[in-house]
């Protein structure tokens, strides 16, 4: 994959709704969080790590295009 093939896809994950998805998802595990039961269910804990795991993937993805050499 060339450097402007990445740059475009990275362009357009930014302008997607990809971040405001995560975080209206982020939001919705924390209010359900307030609730023990939900909290300790197999599904909450499922989607909080596929949550964070999107996150810890974004920002790794950013950094090293951050720290790319130009072509």
């Amino acid at each position: 994959m060339s450097a402007m093939d990445l740059q475009g896809y990275l362009a357009v994950v930014a302008d997607s709704d990809l971040f405001g998805c995560l975080a209206l998802v982020s939001l919705m595990l924390l209010f359900t969080a307030l609730s023990r039961r939900i909290r300790e269910s197999g599904r909450h804990r499922l989607l909080t790590y596929i949550v964070l795991a999107c996150v810890v993937a974004i920002q790794g993805a950013g950094t090293w295009y951050g720290n790319s050499n130009p072509a």
